[in-house]
């Protein structure tokens, strides 16, 4: 556990580093506003040999509002498949479609292969999450394929138990790894993502969480104008 608090600590620092450092340089940013609406879910199969590793699944799905709320931007659906390797440690693999309006063009539809290692130690009031992961990103607008690094760090603070309310921030960078011309894809720092907010569960037992909070989406776009978009974002996990 100990090894995984480090390496999640690590982890923040290099993404905080890369958006400041990626901030200073802005020459200019244009700023709008957005609600994100997202569902998540996870849990283990019941059925399984004891001699195996545990399976388990993994849904999320996503409504996304920019242009000061009031356009569609995106919608996503996620499935995956993981298995246990430790306590606290699952490695995943799933697929996603991705429904995409730009704000200057065409919608278009995005296929994603994607792979990850999550790690979710605790300590006394606080819980940790680290997720590393890799998409692969097929456009129907375009024949190449772009490879993106995903690399997240969260901590949830506990403050009450029943009704169970919880301080959230997480930190999360975005890498291109490849140049995808025909979508306009540069290999670097793509965008970071910042959130704070409130977490509620009705009591410890309950299904169901929520999280409601502030998130800072910084995206770069080397040669052309930055974006900064300020979004309310709503949460909920089963």
């Amino acid at each position: 556990m100990v090894l995984s608090l480090r390496s999640s600590l690590v982890a923040l620092a290099v993404s905080g580093a890369a958006f400041f450092a990626t901030g200073s340089v802005v020459g200019q940013t244009t700023d709008d506003l957005g609600l994100w609406f997202a569902a998540f879910g996870n849990g283990e199969f019941e059925s399984q040999d004891d001699s195996s590793l545990p399976k388990l699944w993994w849904f999320d799905a996503h409504y996304r509002l920019l242009d000061n709320t009031g356009g569609f931007h995106q919608s996503i659906l996620r499935p995956g498949l993981g298995v246990k390797v430790a306590e606290d440690q699952v490695l995943w693999a799933g697929y996603a479609w991705i429904v995409t309006q730009p704000a200057v063009g065409f919608e278009f539809d995005e296929h994603r292969i994607w792979q990850q290692w999550t790690a979710a130690p605790s300590r006394g009031d606080f819980r940790f999450l680290h997720r590393s992961r890799f998409e692969q990103r097929f456009f129907d607008n375009g024949d190449d394929v772009a490879l993106r690094w995903r690399q997240l760090f969260r901590i949830q603070r506990l403050l009450t138990t029943c009704p169970e309310w919880s301080l959230v921030l997480w930190d999360e960078a975005f890498i291109h790894l490849n140049d995808a011309e025909d979508v306009g894809i540069e290999a670097g720092f793509d965008q970071n993502r910042v959130f704070l907010g409130l977490g509620h569960r009705r009591c410890p037992s309950a299904p169901v969480r929520t999280e409601v909070g502030y998130l800072n989406q910084f995206l770069n776009r080397r040669g052309g104008v930055d974006t900064m978009n300020h979004i309310l974002s709503i949460n909920f996990f089963y």
